[in-house]
This record gives structure tokens, C-alpha cells and sequence, in this order.
């Protein structure tokens, strides 16, 4: 086995061990969300009235420091190329949203649209990041 394919051995590793560290946290965070949604018979605000506003606060404080600490994580063990693959995409969804909200609040205050539906540029910006990432990789192949 060469140097370059060590390096890359330890670094596919690191990456994994990451993964696997983060899920380890958000598999069972998700799960008793889940769980406590269908108890709620799939009423998202009966469910977050029905569990104690601590926990609550406490659940939302666990995930985001999981997902910066994740994040931090991942980051660290991703390679260049795999680093700017990512800053590609992050700049595609940054600009969906940058674009897409105002343009939808323009048209929302002219009544031409209904108000902005903050999830659903959410959910646009996501999808536009992932289909900027999966271009770069395709292209990469």
C-alpha cells in the first residue's frame, strides 16, 4: 500500500467513525421525536405542547450542538476536493435562498402569491445544495 493510499484509508476511516459517532446521537433524538409524533396522532403542535418545555429546549440545545460538533467533525476529515464540493453546494443553496425569498415576499406583499412558506425555500434550498453536490460529483467521475 503506498503513502497516498494509507492517507486515504485513515482519512475514508475518520469519515466513517464520524458518521457513525453522529448517528449514534441523532438516531435516537429522531426516533423519540418520531415515536412522540405518532403518539400525538401525527398533531406536530399537540406533540410539542404535550412534552415539558425543558425538555424541549433541552432536545433543541442537544441538536444543534450535535450538528456543529458533527459538522466540525466532518469537516476535519474530509479532503480538498471533497471540501470544495461542499462549499460549492452550500453556495448554490445559500443562493436559492438569497433569490427565492425575496423574490416570494415581493410577489406575497403585491398579493400576487400568498406569503412566503418558509419551509418550502427551506426544502428548495436543500434540494438545489444536493443537486449542486451531486453535479460536481457526477462531473468528477
Amino acid at each position: 500500500m503506498t503513502e497516498g493510499e494509507k492517507l486515504h484509508a485513515e482519512q475514508r476511516r475518520k469519515f466513517w467513525r464520524n458518521l457513525m459517532i453522529v448517528g449514534a446521537f441523532g438516531a435516537p433524538l429522531g426516533f423519540g421525536v418520531g415515536f412522540g409524533f405518532g403518539k400525538s396522532r401525527g398533531d406536530f403542535d399537540a406533540f410539542w405542547t404535550m412534552v415539558p418545555q425543558w425538555l424541549v429546549v433541552a432536545l433543541v440545545a442537544l441538536s444543534v450542538g450535535g450538528l456543529l460538533y458533527g459538522s466540525w467533525r466532518f469537516y476535519r476529515s474530509i479532503d480538498e476536493i471533497e471540501l470544495v464540493d461542499n462549499l460549492w453546494s452550500s453556495v448554490a443553496a445559500y443562493a436559492a435562498y438569497a433569490v427565492i425569498f425575496p423574490a416570494w415576499w415581493a410577489l406575497g406583499k403585491a398579493k400576487v402569491t400568498p406569503e412566503p412558506n418558509d419551509w418550502a425555500i427551506y426544502l428548495a434550498a436543500l434540494v438545489i445544495g444536493l443537486a449542486a453536490y451531486g453535479k460536481r460529483k457526477w462531473d468528477a467521475r
